[in-house]
């Protein structure tokens, strides 16, 4: 905007450089094999930064589990005394297991051996033989 004088205002010169200098920057571009190199550089650096970071979370990890083996086994003071060693006939009173298809089982238990099912003839006996 120009003034009373017709003179124009400092910011009008300031866009008209900025302008101008973003207008001859296009014509410097930097040569491709410059911009790759620069790109390489830069993953490289990255790879590196990645690697150590995982190296020492890796560290840490083996160090934490380090720390949980070795207090695994100390006794806490709260946590009652365990059993060193359990009788067998123990730990078979304290287990118990039933088949999921043990409801489909008829509820009379007999036992084979000592009652034996009555199986009627179905055919007459004659002269020792069956017909």
């Amino acid at each position: 905007m120009n003034d009373e004088n017709g003179n124009t205002s400092n910011w009008e010169k300031r866009l008209a450089t900025a302008l101008k200098s973003s207008l001859e920057s296009k014509d410097k571009t930097p040569p491709f094999d410059a911009v790759f190199a620069a790109a390489e550089r830069r993953r490289r650096d990255s790879k590196r930064q990645y690697a150590g970071l995982a190296g020492a979370a890796m560290v840490a990890a083996v160090a934490v589990a380090v720390v949980f083996m070795i207090n695994a086994g100390a006794p806490t003071p709260d946590s009652p005394a365990l059993p060193k060693l359990l009788q067998v006939a123990e730990l078979m009173d304290s287990t118990d297991w039933s088949a999921p298809s043990d409801v489909l089982l008829p509820t009379h238990e007999f036992d084979i051996y000592q009652e034996l099912p009555v199986l009627l003839e179905s055919t007459k006996p004659a002269e020792g033989a069956l017909l």
